[in-house]
């Protein structure tokens, strides 16, 4: 007797010993359809285990391993909550460390530079103070020449004294300096003194009055550094046997006479 039920039966046995499933309670033909896919699908899967089982380590593998490697090193620990990371200081530079170390000498104040004198201004002051020492003391120069005591010290104690190329190059470079301060002022209309006038300062053009002798000139007031009835007296005018030379005294006219 052939019985198609009973080779069906013994194949769904055999199935569900490879692989455990519970098939639903279908029809007979959908149910027999169903056993055949399973089938397939489980032993294509198995055989595909062996397969790669079977199979030398190649290149996936290494890259896999690779790139697992990768993301272990490349792995920060996060930081707790609330609290940020901050970057290292900038470096700073030489200007910046000499500007915060002038700030903190200075506690505030203003920079106020030292007043410059001319190469011939502190051989005068050596002058004065090698002829008359006791008249012309640290001091009182200091005061005449709106310099500090220090800076008076200092010249005095320098006995530097530059060659000739650099006593012509520094000479040079203070009549560029008075050339370009009195062209500054004949535009305010002062009027420049010989020596700058000779040199060029103020020229004016051909049929034109100079600045300092137009009516329409500014007039700016222009005093000596120093001022006061002792002004002759405070500096003496010396010959070359460095004796004081005889100031003529102001007299009223009918003196003079008889």
């Amino acid at each position: 007797m052939n019985c198609t039920f009973c080779p069906r039966k013994t194949l769904s046995l055999f199935i569900r010993s490879l692989a455990p499933l519970e098939l639903p309670s279908f029809s007979r033909t959908s149910g027999v359809r169903f056993s055949r896919a399973a089938f397939s699908s489980a032993a294509s899967r198995q055989q595909d285990q062996i397969d790669e089982l079977s199979k030398p380590p190649g290149r996936t593998q290494n890259r896999d391993t690779s790139i697992n490697d990768e993301k272990q090193s490349s792995y920060k620990p996060r930081s707790p909550r609330g609290i940020t990371e901050r970057p290292p200081p900038k470096k700073k530079e030489r200007w910046q460390i000499e500007k915060a170390a002038i700030k903190e000498k200075l506690k505030g104040e203003a920079w106020n530079p030292r007043k410059k004198l001319s190469p011939d201004t502190m051989e005068g002051i050596r002058h004065l103070n090698s002829t008359h020492p006791e008249k012309f003391t640290t001091p009182i120069l200091a005061q005449y020449f709106k310099v500090s005591p220090d800076a008076i010290r200092r010249i005095l104690k320098s006995k530097w004294r530059p060659s000739d190329d650099e006593q012509d190059e520094r000479l040079a470079r203070w009549d560029k300096r008075g050339e370009k301060i009195w062209s500054n002022l004949v535009e305010l209309g002062v009027k420049p003194p010989k020596k700058w006038r000779e040199m060029g300062v103020g020229k004016a053009e051909r049929g034109q009055l100079p600045k300092w002798k137009s009516r329409e000139r500014n007039r700016v007031p222009v005093n000596d550094s120093s001022s006061g009835p002792d002004l002759d007296d405070l500096i003496p005018i010396v010959d070359a046997s460095g004796e004081r030379l005889q100031t003529p005294q102001r007299r009223p006219m009918g003196s003079r006479f008889g």
